[in-house]
């Protein structure tokens, strides 16, 4: 049961609350483990259950009309997937996939319990309103950033995101504990596989990224203060 509740009151939403306000919610939730490269769920299926990440990553994944793959983003542990579908119309759908980087573990419940959850406590509504308002907030924000910004900057901005969600600190900087290809870069700034790869050249030579394995690693910030001087 202790670890159970953990795996809830660990996440930000669920911060502050008392443990016997979701402990049948807990009880009554599902525990998924999804293997590398399976999905969740997929772009077009019902949007109809919050997932809850306790371990490993996923990338989001959407398709546009044209059958272009564009990844909206790569989230990890602490994180939460369908919430928003909390407050739309029955009949929503998801608007990307979300696969699985490496091994994960999600807790995963239905709409019906989480409403039911925020019957019994306003507050905890409240708290929903404010973690989705912030949550519009960071999304608005790197959109905006993103409008007329070089594609040099989009890639080096993203591996900044990534080092400070997913870095660990090595002697000569930061290394990104996610393995992600050329082309994975690619579709999360828009950008062709072809032109990524001649940044990231040009990145190592400028001593600003390296690679180790399959891993990318971010020099100290005085080389990233260099290129944005």
């Amino acid at each position: 049961m202790k670890r159970c509740l953990l795996c809830l009151q660990e996440l930000p939403i669920f911060q502050g609350l008392d443990k016997s306000e979701f402990a049948n919610v807990c009880f009554s939730a599902t525990k998924r483990r999804i293997t590398k490269e399976s999905f969740l769920f997929f772009q077009g299926e019902p949007a109809n259950t919050v997932y809850l990440i306790k371990a490993g990553k996923f990338k989001l994944v959407q398709v546009t009309d044209q059958g272009r793959e564009i990844i909206l983003d790569v989230i990890g542990p602490g994180e939460v997937l369908g919430e928003t579908a909390l407050f739309q119309q029955q009949d929503q759908e998801h608007l990307f996939s979300a696969v699985a980087m490496e091994e994960t573990m999600v807790c995963c419940f239905s709409r019906q319990q989480f409403e039911k959850l925020l019957q019994q406590d306003p507050g905890f509504a409240v708290k929903i309103i404010s973690y989705l308002g912030q949550k519009l907030y960071d999304t608005t924000q790197q959109l905006s950033e993103a409008i007329g910004t070089p594609v040099k900057e989009k890639l080096l901005r993203l591996l900044i995101k990534l080092a400070d969600e997913y870095g660990r600190k090595i002697p000569n900087g930061t290394i990104i504990d996610l393995e992600i290809t050329q082309q994975e870069l690619a579709n999360m700034i828009g950008a062709s596989r072809v032109m990524v790869a001649q940044i990231l050249k040009e990145l190592r030579k400028m001593d600003i990224v390296d690679r180790r394995g399959k891993c990318y690693i971010l020099k100290t910030d005085p080389c990233i203060e260099k290129y944005f001087s």
